[in-house]
């Protein structure tokens, strides 16, 4: 009895070690994982009264399987086209590289993370200052990568734009070249008057002409030098109060060809025999740092010296 009891014992504890052998480790929980998937639409630039205008689609989508915060960077395919009003991109942390605007855009106005497969669809808007074509257009350069905090860059795709002409055609598009120097110049200055509104500042009227399609964020001028007492105290239309020796020109951005008229009002000389000294007036357009094609057109002389026929 004794012996059939040990043999019996001697198998239960062979079959629990063949089961504690046979048993694997437990199964590891998936690992999350990061990614975004990105799409780009079609950007056509359909012509307008004053040059070309169209929006183009860019989605991001979490494909990860954890919350994530996602952000852009966008290079324009146009020089100039890329219209920072109405979105989350930030015009004052960019670079500039081959005379394209590279911005850095969040998703939304909150800076919210997307929970996994979730999209969020902004509608990107250009605006290129050139004369419409009786022929289609394109222009490539464009880009989009899409970066998350958790994986970095996750997804890039390339675009470009597409003119369509004045007929509304697409096909067999022509490479567009646009200039790459702004060519400002001033037509015309004076003559000096009293400001008719009594504000005791003297009116200064000026002429300014934009050739060709460079692009150009706007156009200022500068006065220099300025008598004692002198400052430019604002702009008619206005762009708001100055005080000192340079203004922006009214309106921003010009088409190529176009020619702006307005008024600078500056206060008078502390000494009025100052009036007569000689200031130069410049226009220049602002644009990273690119020089004027033409320079010597730029400038133009006057006094402050009130006209007789005022």
């Amino acid at each position: 009895m004794l012996k059939k009891t040990g043999i019996l014992l001697t198998a239960v504890l062979l079959g629990l070690t063949a089961t504690v052998a046979t048993a694997g480790p437990a199964a590891a929980a998936p690992a999350d994982r990061t990614g975004g998937a990105l799409s780009v639409g079609k950007l056509i630039l359909k012509p307008t009264e004053r040059g070309y205008q169209g929006s183009v689609p860019v989605t991001v989508t979490n494909t990860g399987s954890e919350s994530d915060y996602f952000y852009y960077k966008l290079r324009e395919p146009v020089p100039g086209a890329f219209q920072f009003d109405g979105t989350a991109c930030d015009m004052f942390d960019m670079r500039v590289e081959e005379n394209r605007r590279v911005a850095n855009c969040s998703l939304t106005d909150n800076w919210a993370n997307l929970a996994p497969g979730e999209s969020v669809r902004n509608v990107l808007d250009f605006h290129v200052l050139t004369n419409p074509r009786r022929y289609p257009m394109s222009m490539s350069g464009g880009w989009v990568e899409v970066y998350s905090t958790n994986g970095g860059l996750v997804a890039s795709k390339s675009f470009g734009a597409l003119f369509r002409s004045t007929s509304g055609s697409l096909a067999h598009p022509r490479r567009y070249v646009q200039n790459t120097q702004p060519d400002a110049a001033i037509d015309s200055v004076g003559p000096v008057t009293l400001d008719p509104e009594g504000s005791g500042n003297l009116r200064v009227p000026v002429t300014i002409r934009y050739r060709g399609d460079a692009p150009h964020l706007s156009l200022y001028i500068k006065a220099s030098p300025l008598p004692a007492g002198s400052l430019i105290q604002y702009t008619v239309p206005s762009e708001g109060p100055v005080g000192s020796d340079e203004a922006l020109v009214p309106g921003l951005r010009m088409m190529p060809g176009e020619v702006r008229s307005f008024d600078l009002l500056i206060s008078p000389p502390t000494d009025p025999a100052d009036a007569q000294d000689v200031i130069t007036l410049t226009v220049s357009a602002l644009w990273y740092e690119v020089a004027d094609a033409r320079p010597s057109d730029n400038t133009a002389q006057t006094t402050l010296a009130v006209s007789a026929d005022s």
